[in-house]
């Protein structure tokens, strides 16, 4: 506790800003903020009845001459997870500086004048639902890293979930009732609903005018569509995929699949019976139960992997953001795990593309064949089936 106390001081007294580490693959990422509004659906969980908003980030893969770093979140968000984090792990230092001060390289991006090119790869989408109660923006390096394999990575806040949702347009900000993340529902269907309903609005010319005005009015195709996530976000992508037939297969980054309330029944089994792949990846020592009643309701090509020397918060920027500051050390194993952030942020992306470039080609093989396994020791593949 002592090691851990002084890295938080040497931590909240870093004020210099620092950047990240560039994305690992072959492209470069632009990165673009903005909400779509869903007046069909009121929010089930706004005091009086509110249309359902999300606010997103899209990555996308490109290429450009130089990058330009950027705030990894509003200062009033990261400012919001010092205190939220002091609460929820019961750390007495405030960690918001290590959020204030953390900047992504990405290429700009200017409405009407083009400064970057997009690969033919940026149509093959990716949605991303992160873990309970943590905004979007814990996991801004690791969409970045996915995208610059050639996949566009669109990452969601959902309403009353995210402790705190900033909507810069409007200057709103949503502060996350304490109960909720207190005494949570676990309803992972309004999840799977925001999925559903952005995956519509990627086809509509006009929200994509609104949403990405350096593309243009122009839609997305829908036909290469898939979902990942961490905790409550990897059940809800598997969830949706069960629901949403556009949604072609799911990876859940140790997410516990919850079931749903169904008024008047109880609970009922979130996941319907589907035929399309989904991948659960783990953290060392541990294999959610849940996962086992899920099992038997996949019937496409499905695997569980196990990742040694983490813990179910390595699936996060935060180890990256540690030791691009500096402040990485042992106090930390405990809560984020020993394995290197850059192994990390390499083994996710790694099975997590190779996963999905199977899901769109419809053949999962490479590192879920057995292939090159001095590659990542880390990964233990535990059981796998209908390959």
């Amino acid at each position: 506790m002592q090691s851990l106390s002084l890295l938080l001081f040497l931590l909240v007294s870093t004020t210099a800003g620092y950047l990240l580490p560039n994305p690992p693959g072959k492209y470069n990422v632009t990165l673009t903020t903005g909400s779509l509004i869903d007046y069909s659906r009121d929010d089930p969980y706004a005091a009086s009845p509110t249309p359902r908003a999300l606010m997103l980030s899209v990555f996308q893969p490109t290429t450009c001459d130089s990058t330009v770093p950027v705030p990894i979140m509003p200062d009033e968000v990261a400012k919001y997870q010092g205190p939220f984090l002091q609460q929820t792990f019961n750390i007495s230092l405030d960690l918001s500086p290590l959020f204030l001060e953390a900047r992504l390289p990405v290429c700009p991006t200017r409405p009407n004048k083009p400064t970057c090119s997009f690969p033919s790869d940026a149509n093959r989408i990716l949605l991303f639902s992160p873990g309970y109660s943590i905004p979007r923006l814990y996991y801004n390096a690791l969409a970045s890293s996915i995208a610059s394999q050639g996949f566009t990575v669109i990452t969601i806040d959902h309403p009353f979930d995210a402790n705190i949702i900033l909507y810069p347009t409007t200057n709103h900000t949503i502060h996350t009732n304490t109960s909720i993340i207190s005494s949570p529902t676990w309803d992972l269907h309004p999840r799977a609903a925001d999925a559903s309903f952005l995956l519509t609005q990627l086809a509509n010319a006009t929200a994509m005018a609104h949403l990405l005005p350096h593309r243009g009015p122009r839609p997305f195709p829908t036909d290469r569509v898939a979902m990942l996530g961490h905790s409550a976000g990897g059940a809800a992508a598997i969830v949706a995929a069960s629901r949403d037939l556009r949604i072609r297969g799911a990876v859940n980054w140790d997410g516990t699949v919850f079931g749903s309330p169904a008024p008047g029944l109880g609970w009922e089994e979130p996941v319907a019976v589907m035929k399309k792949p989904v991948l659960f990846l783990s953290h060392q020592d541990f294999l959610d139960p849940s996962w086992e009643a899920t099992w038997g309701r996949l019937r496409g090509p499905k695997a569980v992997v196990w990742v040694r020397n983490t813990t179910h918060y390595t699936f996060s920027d935060v180890p990256v953001l540690l030791e691009a500051a500096g402040q990485l050390g042992e106090g930390f194993g405990e809560l984020l795990g020993t394995l290197e952030p850059a192994r990390v942020v390499a083994l996710l992306t790694a099975y997590t593309t190779e996963w999905m470039d199977g899901v769109f080609r419809g053949v999962v093989g490479g590192l879920f064949k057995g292939e090159e396994p001095e590659r990542f020791p880390e990964a233990v593949t535990l059981v796998k089936g209908n390959f």
